[in-house]
Order: C-alpha cells, then structure tokens, then sequence
C-alpha cells in the first residue's frame, strides 16, 4: 500500500518555522524506559504531541498510543538532535524503526498504516553517547474517531483527548431517546468551538467537570439543524452531549467536531488603530478575549494574512456585538452586526490577499456594555 510522503516536507517546514504550530503538548515523565512504564500520548485518529529529553547518555524512553480503526499513522520527533525511533505492537513486536527522516535533519520519521490496537513508540540518541536537551514526539492520523455504545453517562463517556487542539468522532442516536457523551481535557485557558455536521435534528451541551451545563444550542442557523457553541474555559475536564432535539426521533449519522484554542487577551487601551493588540498570522486559527467595559468603547485588533485566503471573522458572546474589518490604509471592507436572527455574536467571512488587515468591536448601539467576548480569525 503506497502512501504520499508529504508529511515530511511539514517536519521539515516546522524544524524552519518552529514547534508552536503543535498547541500545548504533554511533558514526559520520567522514568519511562520501558513499555511497562510508557507515557501516553493520544488517542488516534487525531492528534498528540509530547515534549521530552535523553536526559542521561544511554536514556530510552516510551511513549504509547492507541488507534480506534485502521488508517494510516504518522509519528515523528520535532528537534534539531540526532533522535532514532522505534514503533513496537502491542506484544512488543517491532514494525518500523528510523533515524533521520532525510539527508541532514536529525529528526526521525515513521509513517506505517495500522490496525486498531495499541502501540508503542521509543525515542533515544541515535550513537547512545550524547544526551538530547529537548524534543517533540509529534501522532497524528487523518479521520474521525467513532463513538462506540454505551456512552450514555459522563461515567460512559467516549474521550476526545486534550485541547487546545482539535477532534472529531462520528456518531448516531439509534434509540429514540438516547444521549451521547464525551469527555476531553483542557490544559490552559481555552476557547472551546463544538458543533455537529448533519442534516438531522441535534442539540448539543457544553457541561463542566461536575455535570453543569455551561452552554446550550439546538439550531445554530434559522432553517439549519447542527447545532454550534463557543465557550472560553479554564483547565478541567469537561463533557458534551449529543441528542435528538425533541427525543422523539432517531439521528443515523453525525460528526461532533470539537476545536481548542489558546487567545490572547485583550490590553487597554485599543481603541485605535495604532494600539490595536496583534493576533498573529493566518493561514492559522487566532482568537482574543476582550469586553467593551465602558460605553461607547473600541476595541482594535490587527492580524496578517501571508498569502491570499479565505478568512472568517466571529465574535463569541451573550452581548450585542458589532464588527469591522479594515485593510491597512482603514479602508472598510465589511460590517456585520448580527450573524444571524436572534444571535447577537457578528460574523465576516471574505477573501483576503496578504497583507496586513483590523478587526474593530464595538456594542452595537453605543449605549451598553458587552460581557466578555471571543474575537475569532481562521484562514484556511
């Protein structure tokens, strides 16, 4: 079975541009040097990473991951040290082995389609005589999870992994009446997206650690039937559930997709143009936290698109936002107020060629305050 190598020319890019693209990842604990005492490190299809060291010249360590369904899997060490690496099965067996994934890099690279099961990965040096002061072991694998029955309690509950970041698991509500859970951590302040890809009736529910709901959607659109919530949460654990809108039906077929990410916060003051706070770039996913706390307020965000792209602009919030999206010169390019009927929160979806552009946030009608608000940039 042949697969394209391209992942390489992305540890490759990421070596050159740096490791921030990867969110927060897990920090080794040692001593794992050995299966018997692995680190975890995701659950696949998805994606995980975790930072670790050869702390002592001759230092192995092991890592494991499970994958829910066949697919392809690609795992690879972000680092400019010599690392080698190993994947074994579950019974110890090894399946692939690598030093450099190419001529003068000393990151390492395995790429091997798998069945479902649990895997295991060792990093170390690749002559065993020099130590490795820092490295990332990168998982990734394309495609959703699947839910798998019962999952009908927070107890139950099918794991998502930890955010910020980004899953996905497809599911079903086959018996009228029936709930799906699902479980994730967050391990630093997070603006949690989770929303529902079908045609059919969802409703969906953010809940903390204890069962609380935080956030609730039936429709997120007039005349559409997913379901979307956004929601700026602390560290924890947290749940979402799945069901039927009315419990009176059956749903054959939806994917929850859940995404995390990490924003900066809003600095006083910024209401011009010349203070407006830097998001950074997209291509990318960039958020910030702000309010309009005092009446008549404005709030200055800037961002740079390096080369042409679809970009979206949102607010998340219970106030009534209005948005503004301005090209270097302030030139306006687009206004929104509200994205939808009955939904406060503002949106702006265009095409932008590179360059640098503004995002202003104001109340709506000047005469109020806005509670605490995500501001939301994504290019593809």
């Amino acid at each position: 079975m042949k697969r394209n190598r391209t992942g390489w020319l992305v540890v490759m890019l990421l070596l050159t541009l740096g490791i921030t693209g990867l969110g927060q990842c897990l920090t080794e604990v040692e001593g794992n040097d050995s299966r018997a005492v692995a680190d975890w490190v995701a659950d696949l299809p998805g994606t995980g990473c975790i930072d670790g060291t050869i702390g002592v010249v001759g230092d192995i360590d092991f890592f494991y991951f499970n994958v829910g369904s066949e697919r392809w899997v690609t795992i690879e060490t972000i680092t400019n040290e010599d690392t080698e690496i190993a994947l074994f099965d579950s019974d110890g067996n090894l399946s692939a082995q690598n030093d450099d994934i190419a001529l003068d890099v000393y990151s390492s690279g395995i790429e091997q389609y798998l069945m479902a099961g649990q895997y295991f990965v060792a990093v170390w040096e690749h002559n065993d005589d020099n130590v490795i002061y820092s490295y990332t072991l990168s998982l990734s694998a394309d495609g959703c999870l699947e839910e798998f029955e019962d999952n009908n309690s927070l107890a139950l509950a099918d794991y998502l992994g930890t955010f910020p970041g980004e899953a996905c698991i497809t599911g079903t509500v086959g018996i009228v009446g029936d709930t799906d859970f699902f479980a994730l951590d967050v391990l630093d302040w997070t603006v949690l997206t989770v929303s529902t890809i079908t045609t059919e009736d969802t409703e969906i529910a953010l809940l903390d650690e204890y069962g609380d709901v935080l956030a609730v959607n039936d429709d997120y659109v007039v005349g559409e039937y997913w379901s979307w919530i956004s929601r700026e949460v602390p560290p924890g654990t947290y749940y979402v559930m799945v069901w039927e809108h009315g419990d009176d039906n059956v749903i054959y077929d939806y994917t929850l997709v859940v995404s995390g990410t990490s924003c900066v916060s809003e600095i006083e003051p910024n209401d011009d143009y010349t203070l407006a706070d830097t998001m950074g770039d997209v291509p990318g996913a960039l958020c910030a936290t702000g309010t309009i706390a005092v009446i008549g307020d404005l709030d200055y965000y800037t961002f740079d698109v390096t080369f042409a792209t679809y970009v979206t602009i949102s607010t998340a919030t219970t106030g009534d936002t209005e948005i503004g999206l301005f090209d270097a010169f302030g030139n306006t390019l687009a206004e929104n107020d509200d994205v939808a009927v009955g939904d406060t929160s503002s949106w702006i979806g265009m095409n932008l060629v590179a360059g640098t552009y503004y995002v202003a946030v104001r109340e709506f009608t000047d005469t109020d305050w806005v509670v605490p608000y995500t501001l939301q940039v994504t290019g593809d």
